[in-house]
């Protein structure tokens, strides 16, 4: 039995979980996502700020992204 498109489930579909995370040199608020591939990828993230590292990672499938958002200042990005 065939279900149309419109009323199929999308169970395979797998929510982000979002946390907050500080770097540890200057104390700058980053959310912190992960972004799902099919290959796996080596790198790191930089503050944007200080510059220093906020993760890295090797040949790995769930790779971080970081998005700055509140300055050692406390001022929103």
């Amino acid at each position: 039995m065939r279900v149309p498109l419109e009323e199929a489930r999308f169970e395979a579909h797998i929510r982000r979980m979002t946390t907050i995370v500080r770097c540890t040199n200057c104390g700058a608020e980053y959310r912190r996502t992960e972004e799902k591939f099919l290959v796996p990828h080596t790198g790191h993230a930089n503050c944007k700020v200080c510059g220093d590292t906020l993760e890295s990672w090797l040949e790995n499938t769930h790779v971080p992204i970081f998005e700055l958002v509140k300055r050692p200042d406390g001022t929103p990005e």
